[in-house]
């Protein structure tokens, strides 16, 4: 029996890292053996002490003396300890948080990685990179091309209305094509920010740039609209699910038609219970799976399952890390580039492989 016997619940912040990721809650589960399992969830500014005290004072009670190796039974303890669907909104962000940890539990208990709990290991996941930077088009597009010299071959930007005119998303689009050529594959991300028209016409308008997907076109409650989006794409892939935090709002988005490839993401979801939940539903139905950003715990995803297609690849010069990548200093990412694109291959040690910075620690916490 895995017995968790004791939780650590703390909260960092500081300077470093875009609003809706300032701050940074980690958890640590110890069992009566000793063993130890990490897993963090990330909190905008000003919001990582109310994940603090949701943690360890509501979640937390729920599976002190529990068997770790019992995650799906822990995570339903976590999820209905709220009544009348209190395990949605943050809550299911701070279960994910404690997903993270059972799961490194149970992974570090069997000396194996985390890759290799969930059934595989790949030698190599294939990658696109996250070009979504804040800059005027022509300083975008040469940054976008330093990645191609580099060897990437699939790269993502960002045209969304809440960061950019629909002016300024064309103008972002050209330049980035021109910058990095017709063989490189490009996407563009609008969060979820336009309607169905506006993304209709975006399509046509881009047809010349050859796009390969668009990320959320429409709200993420809008179902119908996904539909009617891709249903008039053309070649253009549909991608979506990285503002949708259930395998039940993943199944109406597949079944309305509405995505060609899903995009779930761990920290939101509710871990990586639910996250296999999805991903099995998705591939299930003939979806490709390519999971949003969260690069230290969908490393692990991605290499233990052959079905998902693509780990997006945040480089240290992009902002939306945050404190992410000062507070930890594990898993270890390892590049392989190759003559089609550069890859990510296998984290070796046991468990997520989550080492925490002690002076970044030291110099961040939260009162």
């Amino acid at each position: 029996m895995l017995k968790i016997v004791n939780a650590k619940v703390s909260a960092y912040g500081g300077e470093a890292g875009d609003a809706y990721i300032g701050e940074v809650v980690v958890v640590e589960l110890e069992t009566e053996s000793g063993l130890v399992g990490t897993g963090f969830a990330s909190a905008p500014r000003g919001v990582g002490h109310i994940f603090r005290d949701l943690i360890a004072n509501v979640l937390v009670p729920q599976i002190i003396g529990a068997n770790a190796m019992l995650h799906r039974d822990l995570w339903e303890r976590m999820f209905r300890t709220i009544p009348r669907r209190g395990g949605e909104g943050i809550v299911r962000v701070c279960i994910s948080a404690l997903d993270f940890a059972i799961w490194d539990l149970r992974a570090k208990a069997a000396n194996c990685t985390l890759s290799e709990l969930v059934g595989g290991r790949r030698d190599k996941v294939p990658t696109y990179i996250n070009c979504a930077h804040h800059m005027p088009p022509a300083d975008l597009a040469e940054r976008a091309a330093s990645y191609v010299a580099d060897g990437h071959r699939a790269l993502k930007i960002r045209g969304a209305r809440s960061h950019v005119t629909i002016q300024e998303a064309d103008a972002r689009v050209a330049a980035v094509r021109e910058a990095i050529g017709e063989d490189v594959l490009l996407m563009v991300d609008v969060n979820g920010t336009w309607d169905v028209d506006t993304a209709l016409q975006q399509l046509r308008k881009w047809e010349r740039h050859n796009i390969y997907w668009l990320e959320e076109p429409v709200q993420p409650e809008d179902f119908a609209g996904y539909r009617a989006v891709r249903a008039r794409a053309g070649d253009v892939h549909i991608a979506g699910g990285e503002q949708h935090t259930s395998l039940h709002e993943y199944q109406a988005l597949i079944e309305y038609g509405g995505i060609d490839i899903a995009q779930p993401n761990a920290a939101i979801c509710g871990g990586i219970t639910e996250w296999m939940r999805i991903h099995d539903h998705a591939v299930a139905h003939g979806r490709v799976v390519s999971p949003w950003n969260l690069q230290p715990i969908h490393i692990h995803l991605a290499c233990g399952l052959q079905s998902v297609k693509w780990l997006e690849y945040f480089k240290l010069d992009n902002a939306l890390l945050g404190i992410q990548t000062m507070l930890f200093s594990g898993p270890r990412i390892s590049e392989r580039v190759e003559a089609d694109g550069v890859y990510l291959e296998p984290p070796t040690a046991p468990g997520l492989g989550l080492e925490i910075n002690p002076e970044a620690a030291e110099k961040y916490k939260l009162a």
